[in-house]
């Protein structure tokens, strides 16, 4: 279940989906800046945010976006909700 776009179910209990790679990335160790990922609950696993599962279908094709690290190319999200770090 550790493959790139291999998933496998649970046999006598379900043929639906249930385990498969949490997260692909492709590190280019000479570029940082051309690094590739891509996670099946997007951004932000967190049920309700836009980024939820923005990632979903670009996952589900075996397809990566771009890695941003460079902090003058990010841009800041304003969210609505009450934010709690622990």
């Amino acid at each position: 279940h550790d493959c790139v776009l291999a998933t496998s179910s649970v046999p006598g209990v379900t043929d639906l989906s249930a385990r498969g790679p949490s997260a692909r990335y492709v590190w280019d160790l000479a570029r940082r800046e051309d690094s590739l990922w891509v996670v099946p609950l997007g951004a932000r696993g967190i049920p309700g945010d836009a980024h939820h599962r923005d990632q979903l279908p670009l996952w589900l094709r075996g397809e990566l976006v771009p890695v941003v690290t460079d902090f003058d190319l990010l841009t800041p999200e304003h969210r609505t909700e009450e934010r709690h770090d622990h």
